[in-house]
C-alpha cells in the first residue's frame, strides 16, 4: 500500500513538472515568433537588404555576429557581402526553445538557433548558434534594436 501511494505521489509530482515545463516552453510571444521566422528567412541568400526590414537604422545601434560587431545598419549592409564572400545561401531554424518577455514597446527574445551555410565551392558548414534580440515596437512593427548571435563555448560542431 505504501509503495502504491509514493508511486502515485510521485507520479503526480512529475506530472505537474512536466506539465510547467511544457508550459513554459510554449511561453513565447506568438507575434515575435512569426517575426523572426520570417527574419531568418529574409536572410536565405545572404542580401542584408532584404532583412532590412526587420531592423531599426539608427546609427548608434549595435549588432553582434559571431565575432564580428556592427555599429548601426549601414554596417551591417556594408560588410555583409564581404563575410559571406565564400557562401551561397543560409539555413536559420529556429530552436523550440525560444523565450520571449517583455512590457510597453519594448521585448527581448532568446533561443537556439541552427545555422546551415552551404559553401559556394561545395559543402556546408553546420553550426549551433545562441541567439538573443532585442524589439522596440516602432509603428506598427517590432523592429530589432540589438542582436546578438555567438556559439556557445566548447560546443561541439553539430
Amino acid at each position: 500500500m505504501k509503495n502504491r501511494k509514493l508511486i502515485a505521489v510521485v507520479g503526480t509530482m512529475c506530472l505537474f513538472t512536466t506539465t510547467g515545463y511544457a508550459q513554459s516552453r510554449s511561453s513565447a510571444d506568438p507575434q515575435i515568433r512569426a517575426r523572426l521566422e520570417r527574419l531568418f528567412a529574409s536572410w536565405t541568400d545572404l542580401d542584408a537588404t532584404k532583412a532590412a526590414p526587420f531592423y531599426a537604422k539608427d546609427s548608434d545601434l549595435v549588432f553582434i555576429d559571431v565575432g564580428t560587431e556592427f555599429h548601426g545598419w549601414s554596417d551591417v549592409v556594408a560588410q555583409a557581402p564581404k563575410l559571406f564572400a565564400d557562401y551561397r545561401s543560409l539555413k536559420l531554424t529556429l530552436g523550440d526553445d525560444l523565450r520571449t518577455s517583455g512590457s510597453g514597446d519594448t521585448k527581448w527574445a532568446t533561443a537556439s538557433v541552427r545555422a546551415e551555410l552551404a559553401k559556394k565551392g561545395g559543402g556546408v558548414e553546420r553550426m549551433g548558434i545562441r541567439y538573443t534580440a532585442i524589439f522596440e515596437k516602432r509603428g506598427k512593427d517590432w523592429l530589432i534594436v540589438h542582436e546578438h548571435l555567438s556559439v556557445p563555448a566548447g560546443a561541439p560542431p553539430q
